[in-house]
This record gives structure tokens, sequence and C-alpha cells, in this order.
């Protein structure tokens, strides 16, 4: 196998000067570098990945950390990013916390003793500002610390929870159940604020026993609109639900008691993934695009890759700044409110 010191040999010069002019460094001579690189395709030179990765202490890894890989939502974003990673030689293992801080906060550590390249993760609950600050390798987090030193992508989960309940108001509902997903989870949480502060600016009652915390799946919802409807003191005639799992969990109860959507009952899910549209579901819920979620995901991972690249390479003490991408959420308004 031809190596970098054949090529270094036979034209002539140092180890180090091939090793510049096949990564293309501004340093080298024109000349010099066009007879490197023409002797090195003349030889059959072909990089050690692996030994560079080495020399970097990384390797063409991104670890990916999410709280349920069997969610809709998560499995949309994971295939965006490994399709995208994999356009720039990258790979993605996919890591599954179920929703366990514990279990996240180890991956996390484990991850970056494993010398990836870069991580994303997807955090199950808060975290004190600064949590991240402390993490060795590029790192993309999907959600909004204020004070972390850190790249992020977030949906404005408030806007999307403030247009779901307006929406629900403005049908006629005077009774909109809240159905979150864990009361962990930072996404939850502001879309719970968001709700309440549409139903007092409309001057409606937040009412303590139509809001309820659970599981991101059919079940939870499916139990708790049953828990309410037959056992509550208020009675919902409207449910704004964490995620599209839960409003077909709904669904599939008032289908059982035969209470007509929307006339009586209308349901608002959330996330807009696969099945949300088919005719025999016609979901009313709130858009996330997943993947354009997933592509600036790898974009900012591989731009923090490059910067250190650059600075390492010119002994710079120059600091990048974070990127903040807050998206917008989309309102899809279909047969289960119309």
């Amino acid at each position: 196998m031809v190596t970098i010191k054949d090529i270094a040999k036979r034209a002539g010069v140092s180890y180090a000067t091939v090793s510049r002019a096949l990564n293309d460094k501004s340093d080298v001579n024109l000349k010099t570098k066009k007879k490197i690189i023409k002797l090195a395709e003349e030889m059959g030179y072909r990089p050690n990945v692996i030994a560079q990765n080495l020399v970097k202490q990384r390797t063409k890894n991104i670890a990916l950390i999410v709280p349920d890989v069997s969610n809709p939502f998560f499995a949309d974003i994971s295939r965006s990013i490994t399709e995208e990673a994999s356009k720039f030689g990258y790979v993605v293992t996919i890591n599954n916390t179920g929703w366990d801080p514990k279990r996240e906060h180890y991956m996390l550590e484990h991850m970056q003793s494993q010398q990836v390249a870069g991580i994303i993760i997807k955090p199950s609950a808060f975290y004190e500002p600064g949590t991240f600050d402390s993490v060795r390798v590029p790192l993309v987090v999907f959600w909004h610390p204020n004070k972390d030193k850190t790249d992020f992508i977030e949906m404005d989960h408030s806007v999307g929870a403030e247009l779901a309940t307006l929406h629900l108001i403005e049908r006629g509902h005077k009774n909109i159940a809240y159905l979150g997903g864990a009361g962990t989870s930072p996404a939850n949480q502001l879309r719970l604020l968001a709700y309440q502060k549409a139903l007092q600016e409309n001057k409606m009652n937040v009412n303590p026993e139509l809001i309820s915390y659970g599981g991101f799946d059919l079940n939870s919802g499916y139990n708790r609109i049953k828990e309410m409807l037959e056992h509550g003191k208020v009675k919902p005639d409207a449910a704004f639900c964490g995620n599209d799992y839960i409003a077909l969990g709904v669904l599939q109860y008032l289908l059982e008691k035969k209470i007509s959507v929307p006339e009586e009952f209308g349901v608002m899910g959330y996330d807009d993934i696969y099945f949300s549209s088919l005719p025999m579901i016609n979901l009313s819920t709130v858009a996330q695009p997943r993947d354009e979620m997933g592509k600036l995901a790898v974009e900012l991972i591989l731009d923090q890759i490059e910067f250190q690249d650059h600075k390492d390479l010119e002994n710079s003490a120059i600091v990048r700044s974070p990127s903040r991408i807050l998206l917008k959420p989309e309102l899809k308004i279909r047969g289960t409110t119309s």
C-alpha cells in the first residue's frame, strides 16, 4: 500500500509537505502541490481514514441520543440525520434513553469516551444552564437552553401550543383538556404554559382537572380521556394532545363510545406524523418540520468540526459563537376540529 512517506520520497520533499499538499493547505507552493497530487494519483495513493481519525482523536461517527426511537417523530428525525450525514461520509449511532435522564447523562459521557465526531441530543428533561458547556466534542441540542454555549435547534412550542388552543377556542369549545406527555419534557412544559396563557387571555378558566401528564403513546391518550369523561367532575369537550399518538388514543375511545368528532368533541394533536393525514384519521395537528431539523443538526455538527480543524491548524484562539435556530410550527386544520 502506498503511503505518504512513499510519495514524499519520490517527490523529494518532507512528509509534512505531502500531508499538507494532499489536504489542500494554502501554505504549500502551488507548483509543488500539483506535483504531489499528480504523483499520488499515479502511485495509486488512498488516504488511510482510520489513521487520520486516530491522529485527530475522533472517528467518522456521529452519536444521536433520543428519548424514544419507536416514536415516529424521533424516527423521522433519525432518518433525516442518518441520510444527511452519510452524504459527508459519516455514520450515525442511534441511542435510546427511554425518557430516563440518568441514562441520557450516561450516554452523553460514554459517547465522548468513544471519540465520536459529534453528538446530537434531544434532552428528556430540563437541565440547569451550562450543563452542556463541559461536553468536549461538537454538540447540537434539540432544545433551547438560555445560557449554554451550545448550538441548538428547536421548535417554537409556545407558538405551536397557542395556535392549537386558540383554534379549539374559536371552534366554540369551553372545556379544553391538555393531555401532555412526560412531565419532565421541556417541550411539554412550554406547550402547557402557552395553553394556559391562551385560555386566560380569552377569559376562560384553567382547570387543573383538565390537565394531565403521561406517556407519549396511544394507550396513554385512551386511558386519560376515559378517566376524564367517565369519572371527572368537569367533562372536557375537546383535547389538545402532546403528540399525535396520544390524540389517536383519544379518537379510539371516542369512536368506541360513539361520541361524534368534531361535532361533540374536538381533537388536536402535535407533530403531524405520517398517519395524521390519512383519510380515516384526518387529524388536526401542529406540524414540526422533522426533515429540516435533521438536516440542520448535521449542518451544525459539520460546521463545528470544520471550525475546530481550522482552529487547530492555525493555532488560533478565536471563539465560535453558538448557533440558535428556532423553527416555526404550522397548524394543520383537518377533520377532527373543522
